[in-house]
């Protein structure tokens, strides 16, 4: 049964019409049933039937009222708390006896929930009023998870089919939006307009993919603040769906999830083009200033040149500027200050095989400035990074443990290029110490030398093969592998980078102080080698070899005594003697033979030949020759003094020192290098 509810005036008046126009009871209780012929009317005509309870209609003033109404058409479910509307008929009678009702005025509805699947929608607003005013409500959109609060919603009939829209949220002026509905088209354009809106509610309200970094579920323990302010084109019909045009802005903001804090003082979104029904070809321009981000470990990584950057669907371009930027990293995080850096999308067409192009500037708080600049095409990222005026501090201590010291605190320049996979470490200030229980390879001294050239740099070149494992660690196994490289073969590491072919030894001739041509070339390359390594020096020690030095020193004894015998036992003058005619010296080199050893038989002649015996014989007095100490001690003096006098320049870098003794092991005359 409906509830009809009749005023105490009308309720008289009808009295006493009925009393003077002599009326039964049955046209008494014809009369109060008008309010179930304006129902039933209005059914007929609108195909909707209001619910029989809670509903007031008064016919004096046709003002139909009720509570709890809900009204479904296609696509569309209507619910309101209060509805009060005026009826208007052609006669004054017309409620009474049931005729159709002309049109609708002020109508009024308040606490309104309104549900609309954009895709199911058939909405044409009934031709029986120009205006309908809506208070307070809420507007629900299939595949928008939070509903659009609103306080004031207006339609009005226009010629032609249109329907002028009006809704706006009046606490603080948060929200309007203005605009026609074309029912014969189906199509919606208006603008919107976002003042100090909770960022919040947009995120949840409106799938802007420009904001669709954000996770759209945020836990009870996550928190996301912020404003936003724009003005926006909007268009919608059922065959492009929603496309949404303009700019953006906002203000200081907050946002805590999954461990990570973001903060921000400004933002920007430019050229904003999103359409719904291809999110992929959406577009944006994203600006954001004073960003405050913090990265839990989980997300980090260990290294920041290991996030590879990436945009939101729909960014073409990414500008951070005077931000900060902290990645977690056990208890030395990645402090990025200073920050200022621009990612945009070459070419966009919403397809991941675009390329993308980004760069990156940052002071890296303890350690550095940072460059960075690459390139994203689809899952391939080339780039390159420069560290400068870096220090071994921070969370690059961990690294600073190479080849048995500890060199943290040293200052250095960093350079890597992941097209070619090849970079640089260029170290500017040694600090450097032994490392406990550890057996340093080398020198540091020695190290620090050998990799610094003329213009002060000590450059330590690497190369990385792909990997797994993080970008810091390939690059410090590969440096500490290389320095290995240097301290262990440090000659040849000296050889391939000045190009200078250099032999750990200078041979000299036999018996003589100058050097053989080939260490002769080895010395001028030294020589070389030592002006591009202006901080290296070599120590030289000068040696004899009693096993190839001595028969030289015999041979020349037995020439010059064979020469006196000669002179001496012919009529030639001593100054004129020069040779030996062969078979003279042959029979001198016997009869010495003969002379030294007194109980030696001379072989017959049918045992050896004439040149056998003189070969043996004369073997052997080189052999047993009379040996003088000081003949090998002069030899070295000698070949001492001669390095001396061929090193020239470069003496302040090359020391020379005696062995202590000559090589009895059969070894070369030779002089051996050392680097220090």
């Amino acid at each position: 049964m409906w509830l009809r509810k009749v005023g105490g005036f009308q309720f008289v008046g009808l009295l006493g019409l009925l009393f003077l126009g002599g009326l039964s009871i049955s046209g008494w209780w014809w009369f109060a049933r008008v309010s179930d012929r304006v129902l039933n009317s209005l059914h007929q005509q609108t195909g909707q039937r209001l619910p029989d309870k809670d509903i007031t209609f008064d016919p004096w003033q046709r003002r139909l009222t009720g509570s709890d109404i809900r009204v479904e058409e296609q696509g569309i479910q209507f619910t309101a708390q209060k509805v009060s509307v005026v009826l208007n008929y052609r006669h004054w009678w017309g409620a009474w006896f049931g005729e159709d009702v002309e049109s609708l005025s002020g109508i009024e509805l308040d606490d309104v929930s309104i549900a609309i699947d954009p895709e199911l929608i058939a909405f044409t607003l009934p031709t029986l009023f120009q205006r309908l005013s809506i208070n307070r409500g809420r507007l629900f959109i299939t595949g928008i998870d939070q509903p659009l609060s609103f306080d004031q919603l207006t339609l009005a009939n226009e010629e032609e089919g249109r329907i002028r829209i009006y809704s706006d949220s009046r606490d603080g002026e948060s929200w309007s939006f203005s605009g026609v509905y074309e029912v014969s088209k189906g199509l919606l354009d208006g603008e919107v307009r976002l003042v100090e809106l909770p960022l919040s509610a947009l995120v949840n309200a409106v799938p802007l993919y420009a904001l669709a970094m954000l996770n759209n579920e945020l836990s009870a323990n996550d928190r996301f603040s912020g404003t936003v302010s724009a003005t926006l084109s909007l268009s919608w019909d059922k065959p492009g769906g929603l496309i949404l045009k303009g700019n953006a802005e906002g203000r200081s903001g907050q946002l805590l999830w999954s461990g990570l804090s973001a903060q921000w003082q400004q933002w920007h979104l430019n050229n904003l083009q999103f359409h719904g029904n291809d999110p992929a070809q959406s577009r944006a321009e994203l600006a954001i200033s004073g960003l405050d981000l913090r990265v839990p470990e989980a997300l980090a990584g260990e290294c920041p040149v290991q996030l590879m950057p990436a945009l939101p669907t729909g960014i073409t371009s990414l500008a951070i500027n005077d931000s900060r930027l902290e990645l977690a990293n056990g208890h030395s995080p990645w402090v990025f200050e200073n920050v200022n850096g621009r990612l945009v999308a070459d070419g966009f067409s919403g397809k991941e095989k675009d390329s993308r192009t980004y760069q990156f500037s940052a002071a890296l708080a303890n350690i550095g400035d940072l460059q960075l600049s690459g390139q994203l095409s689809g899952s391939d990222n080339d780039f390159a990074f420069q560290l400068n005026d870096a220090r071994l501090a921070g969370p690059l201590k961990k690294y600073s443990a190479v080849a048995g010291y500890d060199m943290q605190g040293s200052q250095f320049d960093l350079s890597y290029n992941s097209q070619n996979h090849t970079g640089q470490l260029d170290i500017s200030d040694w600090q450097a110490k032994k490392i406990a229980n550890s057996l340093p390879v080398a020198s540091i001294h020695l190290l620090k030398a050998l990799i610094t050239d003329s213009s002060g740099r000590a450059a330590i070149p690497f190369s990385l093969e792909p990997g797994k494992p993080r970008l810091t660690e390939r690059i410090y196994r590969a440096v500490e592998q290389h320095v290995m490289t240097i301290v262990q073969a440090p000659l040849d590491y000296l050889s391939n980078t000045t190009g200078r072919a250099l032999e750990p030894v200078l041979y000299h001739e036999a018996g003589k102080a100058t050097l053989t041509k080939r260490s002769q070339k080895n010395l001028v390359n030294l020589k070389k080698a030592l002006i591009e390594r202006p901080e290296l020096n070599v120590l030289i020690n000068v040696g004899v070899s009693e096993s190839r030095d001595w028969p030289e020193f015999s041979r020349y004894e037995l020439e010059k005594t064979l020469l006196e015998l000669y002179a001496a036992t012919s009529s030639v003058e001593p100054a004129e003697v020069i040779t030996i005619p062969p078979g003279v010296r042959a029979s001198l080199v016997e009869q010495m033979y003969l002379a030294t050893r007194r109980h030696q038989k001379i072989p017959e002649v049918a045992e050896q030949s004439p040149g056998q015996r003189v070969q043996e014989a004369e073997s052997w007095l080189l052999k047993n020759w009379p040996k003088t100490p000081d003949q090998l001690e002069s030899l070295q003096k000698a070949r001492y003094d001669y390095l001396k006098s061929e090193t020239g320049t470069a003496s302040g870098h090359i020391e020379l020192q005696l062995s202590s003794g000559p090589d009895r092991k059969g070894g070369e005359p030779v002089s051996v290098l050392t680097l220090h």
